[in-house]
């Protein structure tokens, strides 16, 4: 095992010792219950076999003429001639017994002593509850521990899952844009692994071993023949077991890997399932499912087979134990150096012997498939590049300022450049310029998704470096094209940037974001579950969702990114009205491609390069006849073309509403008629 593993392990467990140490305490017990059984096989079948022992020799004394032993018990006598005239159908009576003293005397291993039929059926009787008695204190031992291990392998895996996922919510954006999701997911979620190993350690290990020594210690006290002849096959019973272990554990994390491959090509498909149904890419889809999954059953049903054949190879030592030990443990009793009780007894430990060492050997195995798959979440948790904590954000104005900032994504391309750039409060500032000049990349390091190279960016004076990831965006409101719209209610949505928010608050914004219709039209108002990404809402009504999200928050930092690249002009313009009436109290920032978002800016950065290529208001900007003006005059014949096939569709909706008002008089007209035909 991995010693890095265990010492994560112990982490997880040492807040909750005193409850492994009763569990495995109280395991214990059950276990050591378990040990007397045995004994009290050999006895019963001692007393029983002594029954037939006085048998044979009360004939002998018969023949001999001596004088048969009774009892003053009248149950007794009675059980003594029944026994007497099962044996015997010809004779109804037992010859006339002369009345002695019984003593009873003690089994030996070389001698069964007499038993009377009332001495082996009092031992019987005894016997039966005794072990009733054990069996159900070992079981109830072991359903009080076994409720005990539930509800703290519950408390450690929540633990550990809670940590692992705030831990990998905190690593920086660059992280998961190299995993698939779902493979990040399983890597977080080890609860049958954890659940497991804890369950192993507190459980299974230290019981297996105290039941393995102590059947060892009982068999060597009690024959060390037979106890040699029980151990003789352990050692090439362990290099088998050893051998299979070396062979399972090899190639676990390719193995590992291949599964996760397998729950992201399926969680991919699902995410874009309407793009895999616009592609016709469904039979395509399950293909590539069927190459990746191939493998890993394939690699499945050969680790199956390795481990089947270890466990052939176990079982036939096993069995060839049990039959040594039953043909030396017989022909001892034959030559009277064993009683058949010890035989049996034997038997029955030997049993409970190799069942030890097959579990521990088990146990190996199974803790080293999980182990290789905690360890992949232990990884996560050794990743320190997670966002570092900082100061609190205090926030007054909202005045943003870049000083000389330098980023890349990789080291031969710079996507900025010294650029310094400054966003006034009560102001609202756009950021244009051509795919890929670092526009996003900007607001990405103002949210401290990334950390410039060089440079600083300040927040009201305040380094961005020196503050709290979690407090900074707390502050900003940020929408972008790519939003996510998460699975639960409408509602829920709107308040995940703010939950406290009031009822009106809520309706308020939907007002302001163009929602209204969307809220009226939907089956449950703002209660109606949406599915996973938004399924279920256009593209334009999700986007407004995310920009009544933010506007709910009430940011003292808005930035807009393509927020409204997917919406109608006329929605547009509602919400260019509700980012006006923030601007008193909001620094905005706007990332557009469409004029119409940037015209009324205050001021304007035209990003290429790497660089600020031009920086004023829209009107200079304009009269510069620069990269502006060519985007203003181009975006302007779009618009225009966009207007004109709004304003058809306008019209179409419009002539389409009319025939269905004429329709409607016409149908109450031919009504109004029936009735009056009717009269």
């Amino acid at each position: 095992m991995k010693k890095e593993v265990l010492q994560h392990l112990y982490k997880l467990v040492e807040p909750h010792r005193g409850r492994f140490l009763l569990v495995a305490f109280i395991t214990l017990l059950s276990t050591g219950a378990g040990l007397i059984e045995p004994l009290i096989y050999r006895e019963a079948i001692n007393d029983i076999a002594g029954l037939f022992v006085k048998h044979a020799n009360d004939k002998a004394r018969a023949a001999a003429g001596e004088e048969l032993e009774t009892s003053d018990n009248p149950v007794e006598d009675f059980l003594r001639q029944k026994i007497h005239s099962a044996q015997h159908p010809s004779t109804h009576h037992l010859p006339a017994p002369t009345k002695k003293t019984h003593e009873k005397k003690p089994h030996t291993q070389e001698h069964v002593a007499e038993r009377t039929p009332g001495e082996a059926i009092y031992t019987l009787l005894y016997a039966v509850l005794l072990m009733l008695g054990v069996n159900v204190i070992s079981y109830i031992l072991w359903l009080y521990a076994e409720n005990k291990k539930a509800q703290l392998d519950c408390d450690i895996e929540q633990e550990f899952i809670q940590g692992a996922f705030a831990h990998v919510l905190k690593l920086p954006l660059g992280f998961f844009g190299k995993r698939a999701p779902a493979a990040i997911a399983k890597q977080i979620d080890q609860s049958e692994e954890v659940s497991a190993i804890v369950g192993a350690f507190s459980q299974e290990i230290l019981p297996e071993f105290i039941s393995l020594f102590g059947i060892m210690a009982i068999m060597f006290y009690q024959n060390t023949t037979l106890a040699l002849i029980s151990i003789s096959l352990i050692p090439i019973y362990l290099i088998i077991a050893w051998r299979s272990s070396q062979k399972l554990e090899t190639g676990l994390n390719t193995y590992y890997e291949r599964w996760e491959d397998v729950s992201a090509r399926i969680n991919t498909a699902l995410e874009g399932i309407k793009t895999v149904k616009l592609s016709g890419a469904e039979t395509r889809e399950v293909q590539e499912y069927r190459r990746i999954s191939s493998g890993a059953y394939d690699n499945y049903v050969e680790r199956s087979k390795l481990a089947n054949k270890f466990a052939f190879w176990e079982g036939v030592l096993s069995h060839l134990a049990t039959a040594m030990v039953l043909g030396c443990g017989g022909y001892l009793a034959l030559v009277h150096k064993l009683t058949p009780g010890d035989v049996v007894m034997f038997v029955a430990y030997l049993d409970r012997l190799y069942s030890p060492i097959d579990e521990l050997c088990s146990l190996w195995v199974n803790m080293q498939q999980h182990i290789a798959s905690i360890s992949r979440a232990f990884r996560l948790l050794e990743n320190k590049s997670g966002e570092k904590p900082g100061q609190p954000l205090q926030i007054s104005q909202g005045r943003v300022e870049f000083k000389d900032v330098c980023f890349s994504y990789v080291e031969d391309h710079q996507v900025l450049k010294s650029v310094s750039m400054t966003f006034a409060p009560g102001t609202i500032t756009a950021i244009v310029g051509g795919s890929g000049t670092g526009k996003t990349t900007a607001v990405d390091l103002l949210l401290k998704l990334y950390a410039p190279q060089q440079g600083e960016i300040l927040i009201d004076g305040q380094p961005l470096s020196a503050l709290d990831s979690s407090s900074v965006r707390g502050h900003i409101g940020m929408v972008a094209a790519d939003g996510a719209i998460f699975r639960g209610t409408l509602a829920y949505n709107l308040r995940y940037k703010r939950p406290d928010a009031t009822d009106a608050e809520v309706m308020k914004v939907v007002e302001q974001a163009g929602l209204k219709n969307l809220v009226d039209r939907l089956p449950e108002g703002l209660q109606t579950q949406i599915g996973q990404n938004g399924m279920g809402l256009s593209v334009g009504e999700r986007q407004r969702v995310q920009i009544a999200r933010v506007l709910l928050s009430r940011p003292k930092i808005l930035v807009l990114d393509e927020a409204t690249a997917n919406l109608d002009y006329n929605t547009e313009a509602e919400i260019r009205h509700a980012i006006h009436q923030m601007r008193s109290t909001c620094t905005i920032i706007i990332i557009a491609h469409r004029f119409s978002m940037v015209h009324n800016a205050d001021h304007v950065y035209v990003l290429g390069g790497g660089g600020i290529l031009e920086q004023g208001t829209p009107e200079e900007l304009i009269a510069a006849e620069g990269w502006f003006a060519a985007f203003a005059h181009a975006v302007e014949e779009d618009v225009e073309e966009e207007e004109a096939e709004d304003a058809e569709e306008s019209e179409e909706e419009a002539d389409e509403e009319e025939s269905e008002e004429e329709e409607a008089e016409e149908d109450v007209e031919e009504e109004a008629e029936e009735e009056d035909s009717k009269d």
